[in-house]
């Protein structure tokens, strides 16, 4: 049974875009093991490639078989807490639960992959969460990629669903993050039928604050606000050292990884001015700044 949303909430959303600042790192650190849920966003290249039988992402300009040029937030960010152990089940084309809709993964997104409730329940099976684990929970923008019908609404269900099932085994910490609409993504930019993707993406935001708040009576939880980061990028580029030219229109470095976008492989010279790497995913230095934002949701909980 899920817990009712309660008014009174000792925890609030992180609204976090600009660049962070990074706190030292320690060996004590306050967290033991950071555990991840989620897509392609956070996973470190055991995902995708283990359900793919290793052949996706098949690129050589792909980074340990991850979906970027370089190490993602969430290595970055356990580094950073100490050097602690990262769990993390992230996989991508992963959605919220296969059972609602389901995810993929490959070349021509035909692999089906765990979803987060899956990568949930195999994190329960596996182990049990300790009283100083911090655990990441992100997903919903593959929700929206492979059904143009899908509502924050419904996905903040399957989320809170997912919390209750980490609440009910004994976590105490956790962050969220939200996403910028699909259509800011090179892949959908000025695709047909993705015009739901903004009003989407607000209810999800929406959603996951209003879990936030129902739980705060009993857990450490925040919501980290990537789709303000991402809205500041587009609106000033230059102050995040990206050339304006790849955010207007938004423009991969990394051309042709995927079967769908029929044109030919190419990779550009400054991956470092961008803010995606493929059409999907964003670069490295984006993926170090994201993982700012999570720590100072941290100092903020």
């Amino acid at each position: 049974m899920l817990l009712n949303f309660l008014t009174l909430c000792l925890c609030y959303t992180v609204q976090i875009a600009a660049l962070p600042t990074r706190r030292q790192a320690q060996s004590d650190s306050q967290y033991k093991r950071l555990i991840v849920f989620g897509d392609s966003f956070s996973e470190n290249g055991s995902g995708a490639w283990l359900v793919s039988n290793e052949t996706w992402p098949a690129d050589p300009a792909y980074y340990n078989h991850t979906f970027s040029n370089g190490p993602v937030w969430a290595t970055t960010l356990a580094r950073t807490l100490g050097n602690i152990p990262l769990l993390d089940y992230a996989t991508g084309g992963a959605t919220a639960d296969n059972s609602f809709i389901t995810g993929y993964t490959g070349p021509e997104s035909t692999i089906e992959v765990p979803s987060a409730y899956d990568q949930v329940q195999h994190f329960l099976s596996d182990s049990s969460p300790q009283e100083r684990d911090l655990f990441v929970h992100w997903i919903g923008a593959n929700d929206a990629f492979f059904d143009t019908n899908v509502t924050g609404a419904s996905i903040t269900s399957l989320i809170n669903r997912n919390l209750d099932l980490l609440y009910r085994a004994g976590a105490k910490t956790i962050l969220f993050g939200n996403y910028p609409p699909v259509t800011q993504f090179p892949a959908i930019f000025g695709m047909s039928g993705y015009e739901f993707a903004e009003a989407y993406a607000d209810s999800l935001t929406t959603g996951l604050e209003n879990i936030v708040a129902g739980y705060g009576a009993y857990m450490k939880l925040g919501l980290v606000d990537v789709d303000a980061f991402f809205a500041n990028v587009f609106a000033d580029p230059e102050s995040y050292g990206i050339d304006r030219k790849y955010v207007d229109p938004p423009t991969a470095c990394l051309q042709g990884s995927y079967a769908n976008q029929g044109v030919p492989r190419s990779l550009c010279d400054d991956p470092e001015r961008h803010l995606f790497f493929d059409p999907y995913h964003p670069v490295t230095t984006v993926h170090s700044r994201v993982a700012g934002l999570f720590e100072q949701g941290l100092d903020q909980l």
